[in-house]
């Protein structure tokens, strides 16, 4: 597929186009999985905000107009993380318990995006990328490779 002025542009997949990315889900998703296990976290958290911010929230600017607190639209946005990101992304790395990690992940991800794009919850709405990675991706990083159960 190409543009008006005849470059070449990646057809987007339609999970993509929901959430506003400017990357097919499947090639994120490669991206992610690259390199070291120990970073994933990182990674996702830093890949998803850089993009959003630079959209002005992305997904999460648009659920403000339909009511992104509605039930309807809160499991639509779900959805959307669960099977095509998260299980995807635990399936590669061939983790167990992926169901419930990948709803941990999503419920992380949209509770960043509700709060720094949809209410703009200061100091979340204007801190730095490396900020939020900081803060948010040890959590994320857990839920993707770490022990989600309480040790005995």
């Amino acid at each position: 597929m190409s543009n008006d002025d005849g470059r070449f542009v990646p057809s987007l997949d339609s999970v993509a186009k929901k959430l506003h990315l400017p990357f097919g889900v499947p090639d994120f998703v490669d991206d992610i999985v690259k390199g070291t296990s120990n970073r994933i976290g990182e990674r996702v958290i830093k890949t998803l905000v850089k993009t959003w911010d630079a959209t002005g929230g992305g997904p999460f600017a648009v659920g403000t107009a339909g009511g992104l607190a509605t039930s309807k639209a809160v499991d639509a946005t779900m959805d959307m993380f669960l099977g095509p990101v998260f299980e995807r992304i635990l399936k590669r790395l061939g983790m167990a318990d992926i169901p419930l990690r990948a709803s941990l992940c999503a419920s992380t991800i949209i509770g960043l995006g509700t709060m720094r794009w949809v209410v703009k919850t200061e100091p979340l709405a204007s801190a730095s990328v490396d900020q939020i990675v900081d803060a948010i991706a040890p959590t994320l990083q857990r839920y993707l490779t770490g022990s989600i159960t309480k040790a005995a």
